[in-house]
């Protein structure tokens, strides 16, 4: 029966060919999410290693589960003058403090940028097997420092230019000495990497005696579980000492997790793809085994078994699988070079080297390939046992009536699934939206699912009313073959439409919700700015601040007439869950957002004080006047709720919780403004407004400007690339159906 199933492939090599190309893009899709996250962590997983040669316990402060760019975590700065109470542990070796931090580096598509690539700027370690001089010499003066070969390459720099470095506040100008490469890769890590010397890192930074970190090296004979526990009995309760290998882990685990975005949309277009692929296998093999009705009726007349017919279809349904299998393997190779290119194009690449095919990806790919084949063409085979050898020679269609059960199971699910939608409409709300609750959108989503599955059962039933129609509309001998041959097998006309119906269905669902979507935000976001334009730390990590000192000179210029300024701070409340508290001026917020209601006033946010969100405070049933006990920056805060806010135009920011603006700046180890509100005089347009901030604030050229206008149009266009995107995915779904 082997041969006999590859016979009958190679004589219908078209359609073997169409065939496995249903299963080649879900394949690609799960091998290329597997390839790129073994890509990520055998990359990062080695840079880390790298960087942690010679060293065995870190010293940093105690996270509050703050965050930076792709979710590594970012540790507070801790006081350089731990490096003698470290340096007198009986076991250490070397302590090497470090300081680090996201950078801007300057140029003219960074200036002004809100979403400029990252640069990392540390000290320069004198000694470092990791870090290695490819070129010139290390950083010595306080203008001086070295960059990463990839970057220097890329911005075509060379020893003697002047690199521009900005953190919150004016740029200063560096002269570029030497470029340096990671142990033998020159990689970029998926950013500039520059090292000045310790002092100008903290004139850079603008803070004096603090380290990010210390890296500790042990002495001779030593061990890290003995040495660690001395460390830890000399370190205040925000400091922390932790295993360098560890932390290793640590930091690649919180990456891959952080980039993890791009695996689960990889995944989720693999399922769409197949479950197309599987309604196309299913309807071929259908057609298949109803074209061969009569030479497998031949077979059971030269004495072949029911088992024996079955083994033949399943045998060609799991060539076509492998083949299809090994083929989206070579194609998710080639899906995940291209998504390790698109993370390159929006500054976030990967070290160099290879990408990682593992034994279990390609496993995991022939397997799901094969199984989703097999199973395809399962019912298919099965319609073989049921062939009579007589009936079949005869070449009769089978006239047997229907069975009905299967349109009243469909119209079941169908009702049920309505009213799940109905329930999640009528149920989902903003609160929804900002606790967290997704119980509406799962009751959504199961609505949307079993109405596909309802339409597929029902689609039997109703291509013979459809098709009646439809051929009223056409004339001429093909059309009314093409009528009743649709007619003549509904279940045939069923699956194929249903094929078609999943990928059209997706494309519509996406287009209407990313369209609903961007007339929400859009009229909301008109209704919520008070203010004409809004200045923000630019950068690629914006939550770094600015200084604020640009509040200070936008209140000087000539036609501003309201200047608000927001900061912002870690809170953790009693039962464990962190967030972020926004920082507000009692006396200018309104000036910069729009709110639809105020219980309560925000004039009385002071010391001890909180605001809350209206749609925060239901979920909690907090009310004016009670009091909600948290830690700011891990001090002990009373939490008075002296306001309930409605952001205007319905907006459930996720800015759920108010503090003082100085409340903020006091529990602040660095004190920035995270945006700054602008009202401009009557007579002045907004665009004008925005070339004189610009204009005052040349000296800043990380910040970004932006009026409603701006804000808007950004809005929209990313928009419009997700649902580009998106919509170009699902079509390849259509396209396969």
């Amino acid at each position: 029966m082997l041969l006999f199933a590859i016979r009958n492939l190679w004589e219908h090599k078209l359609r073997t060919a169409l065939l496995a190309v249903a299963i080649v893009a879900g394949v690609a899709f799960i091998v290329a999410s597997f390839v790129f996250t073994d890509t990520l962590g055998s990359a990062f997983t080695d840079v880390f290693s790298g960087s942690s040669e010679g060293i065995d316990i870190t010293v940093r402060g105690a996270t509050d589960e703050n965050t930076g760019p792709f979710g590594v975590e970012a540790f507070p700065r801790i006081p350089l003058s731990l490096s003698e109470d470290l340096a007198d542990v009986d076991g250490v070796g070397t302590v090497t403090p470090n300081l680090q931090d996201l950078v801007v580096q300057v140029t003219e598509e960074t200036a002004n940028n809100p979403f400029g690539p990252p640069t990392v700027a540390q000290s320069w370690p004198q000694n470092s097997d990791f870090l290695q001089l490819r070129t010139g010499e290390a950083p010595s003066g306080p203008t001086e420092l070295v960059i990463n070969a990839a970057a220097a390459e890329e911005s075509g720099l060379s020893i003697g230019d002047t690199v521009t470095l900005a953190t919150d506040g004016p740029a200063s100008d560096y002269t570029l000495v030497g470029t340096f490469g990671y142990g033998e890769d020159n990689g970029s890590i998926g950013t500039t990497h520059v090292g000045l010397t310790y002092d100008a890192m903290e004139d850079l930074l603008d803070t004096e005696g603090m380290a990010t970190s210390f890296e500790l090296s042990l002495a001779n004979g030593a061990t890290v579980p003995d040495v660690l526990s001395r460390v830890e009995t000399v370190l205040p309760s925000d400091v922390e000492a932790v295993d360098a290998r560890a932390a290793v882990e640590e930091q690649s685990a919180q990456l891959e997790e952080g980039l993890s975005f791009f695996n689960t949309f990889l995944l989720v277009f693999a399922v769409i793809a197949l479950i197309v692929g599987a309604f196309v296998v299913y309807n071929a093999f259908q057609v298949v085994v109803a074209q061969r009705g009569r030479e497998l009726a031949l077979l059971r007349v030269l004495g072949s078994t029911r088992r024996q017919l079955v083994a033949s279809v399943l045998g060609e349904a799991a060539l076509i699988g492998v083949v299809a299998s090994l083929l989206g393997t070579g194609a998710g190779v080639l899906l995940a070079m291209a998504a390790r290119y698109l993370l390159e194009v929006i500054g976030a690449g990967l070290p160099e080297g290879g990408l990682t095919l593992s034994t279990r990806t390609v496993v995991v790919g022939l397997a799901v390939g094969v199984i989703t084949t097999l199973l395809s063409a399962l019912v298919p085979a099965l319609r073989t046992t049921r062939i009579s050898p007589m009936e079949a020679l005869r070449d009769q269609p089978d006239l047997r009536p229907q069975k009905r059960w299967w349109g009243w199971v469909g119209f079941s699910i169908l009702v049920v699934s309505v009213a799940l939608g109905l329930y999640a409409v009528l149920t989902v709300g903003d609160a929804s939206a900002v606790s967290g609750n997704t119980t509406p959108i799962i009751y959504a989503g199961a609505s949307a699912l079993g109405c596909f599955i309802a339409m597929f059962l029902l689609a039997r039933s109703l291509v013979g009313p459809v098709i009646g129609v439809m051929g009223r509309t056409t004339r001429g001998v093909t059309a009314n073959l093409a009528t009743e041959n649709a007619r003549r097998a509904p279940r045939r006309t069923a699956t194929t439409a249903s094929a078609l119906m999943i990928g059209l269905g997706l494309v519509a669902t996406v287009a209407v919700l990313v369209s609903s979507v961007e007339d929400t935000i859009i009229g909301s976001l008109e209704e919520a700015f008070a203010s004409d334009a809004t200045i923000t730390a630019g950068g690629f990590n914006p939550l770094i601040g600015m200084s604020t000192e640009v509040g200070d000179t936008v209140a000087k210029i000539d036609g501003v007439e309201s200047v608000d300024r927001q900061n912002m701070i870690t809170i953790s409340f009693e039962d464990g869950e962190t967030t972020f508290a926004l920082g507000v001026n009692p006396e200018t917020v309104e000036t910069g957002l729009s709110f639809e209601s105020i219980d309560g006033s925000l004039a009385d946010l002071g010391e001890g004080d909180i605001a809350v969100q209206r749609v925060e405070a239901e979920s909690k049933g907090l009310e004016i006047g009670d009091r909600v006990p948290l830690t700011v920056a891990d001090v002990p805060y009373p939490g008075n709720v002296v306001a309930i806010f409605e952001y205007a135009g319905g907006i459930s920011d996720s800015q759920s919780y108010f503090l003082g603006y100085d409340v903020v700046a006091a529990h602040s180890q660095e004190p920035t403004d995270l945006n700054v509100s602008v009202g401009f005089a009557d007579g002045i347009d907004p665009a004008e407004g925005k070339e004189r901030l610009l204009a005052a604030l040349e000296e800043y050229p990380t910040i970004s400007v932006m009026t409603v206008d701006d804000i808007l149009g950004t809005v929209r266009t990313g928009l419009n690339a997700l649902i580009g995107m998106i919509g170009g995915l699902l079509l390849m779904s259509v396209v396969v159906a």
